[in-house]
């Protein structure tokens, strides 16, 4: 490392530093903020911040934090996969079904009769 060989890695030098004004900023120029709970979005400058929700926050408390973050206006920078409600979960699993057999029943009726050349060569 101190000799710069081939096979190390890199060794920090003057250089590699990100100017002092865009330093610690997201990469769409805005500043982070870690949020825990609903309340901690009232805080937060649209125009400037964008919030982070921790990584210890639950399933609940998430919901909670992006219905009170839509209403405010506040860019969430990692939603996650935010439930459906039960309801909307039936209605899909239905139109699913409803899909999956006209495609079963299309298959399973072989036209006018006729063997297929798999059938009539012994499935070899």
């Amino acid at each position: 490392m101190r000799r710069e060989q081939r096979g190390w890695p890199k060794t920090v030098a003057v250089g590699y530093k990100v100017a002092k004004r865009v330093r610690g900023l997201h990469p769409s120029g805005l500043r982070e903020i870690l949020i825990h709970r609903p309340e901690d979005l009232e805080k937060i400058d649209v125009k400037i911040e964008v919030a982070r929700i921790a990584a210890t926050v639950g399933e609940r408390k998430r919901i909670a934090i992006l219905e009170r973050a839509k209403a405010l206006n506040v860019r969430i920078l990692n939603p996650g996969a935010a439930k459906k409600p039960e309801g909307v979960e039936a209605e899909a699993e239905e139109v699913e079904a409803e899909k999956i057999e006209p495609e079963k029943t299309e298959m399973e009726k072989p036209e006018g009769g006729e063997e297929t050349a798999s059938e009539s060569s012994g499935g070899q």
